[in-house]
């Protein structure tokens, strides 16, 4: 399983320099993509949780996408998920490249169908004011438990939205069981954003990178990173490897950060990154074997 929340925008992060607009044509094109915090979110006979994640770059300069007050998002799953009445809808957050994005909306379960949700906004989502950039990707926990293994489309309908109003599709894949997950984790910084830092050549990033790992089913008592013979690194599970860090793009360098013994047994890794001296956009690669894989990036200019 390679596809989650940070790959889609690093795949979406060139298309999103040609959306400068934030006054699309259509309801966004939308992926599902793994909750960062955890491995279970899209795996068989589990509740649902996931990212719905729009084709915008995550970088801040890259305008997101505007919602008007009054506007609806409904989320509709197919017959295939199982309702349940004692577990809770909670944990939507509308969100941008930095966080959460600070407008009152109200989400609920359509009374006359228990895989319908709706998320009502009593206040706007401005490209440039309250909300900025726009919002770029949804959080979403639902009283549902997963099918089985399988793609199935979730309806999204845009109601009273303006431009965005009408009708898309995303798949959610299914796997037959919760898969290691790898995620960029940014709350060690508050209100900064590891991804998309823009550095000097020859400098190091400002802010070192983290990220957390999910393991299924297995305690996460220690989880470090080690340098690797091809300029890489690999990530480590009490000693044993479960996945490598890379480099792509514009030239880098990566170094590993120790950490304490609470952090690693939270399962958060840290790396320090140096451009190199030629401009461009540089991406660093955190795979997990037979899991999914994150993407950050580094701007050298």
């Amino acid at each position: 399983m390679k596809s989650t929340f940070s790959t889609t925008r690093a795949i979406y992060a060139a298309l999103g320099l040609l959306f400068a607009s934030s006054v699309p044509a259509a309801p966004p094109p939308t992926t599902v993509e793994y909750q960062p915090m955890v491995s279970t979110g899209l795996a068989a006979k589990m509740p649902f949780e996931a990212w719905f994640v729009f084709d915008k770059s995550l970088d801040s300069k890259v305008t997101g996408y505007e919602i008007p007050a009054g506007a609806k998002i409904r989320f509709t799953f197919p017959g295939e998920f199982t309702p349940e009445t004692d577990l809770p809808l909670i944990a939507v957050m509308i969100r941008w490249t930095q966080g959460a994005i600070p407008v009152k909306f109200a989400t609920t379960k359509d009374s006359n169908n228990p895989r319908v949700i709706e998320i009502k906004f009593a206040e706007a989502i401005s490209a440039s004011g309250t909300g900025a950039p726009g919002m770029k990707a949804i959080h979403l926990r639902t009283p549902e438990i997963n099918p089985q293994a399988g793609d199935y489309p979730v309806l999204i309908e845009f109601i009273d939205a303006g431009p965005l109003t009408g009708e898309t599709r995303a798949t959610a894949k299914i796997t037959p069981a919760p898969v290691p997950n790898i995620a960029p984790y940014n709350q060690l910084h508050a209100n900064q954003n590891e991804d998309w830092q823009r550095v000097k050549p020859g400098a190091e990033a400002p802010l070192p990178i983290n990220f957390l790992v999910t393991m299924p089913e297995q305690a996460r008592n220690s989880i470090s990173l080690k340098v690797s013979g091809d300029d890489g690194l690999i990530i480590l599970s009490d000693g044993k490897r479960i996945g490598s860090i890379s480099t792509t793009g514009a030239k880098i360098s990566v170094t590993p950060r120790m950490f304490g013994p609470g952090y690693a047994r939270l399962g958060i890794i840290e790396l320090q990154a140096k451009a190199g001296t030629t401009p461009g956009i540089a991406q660093i690669v955190a795979k997990l074997d037979g899991g999914t894989q994150s993407v950050i990036n580094l701007v050298i200019e």
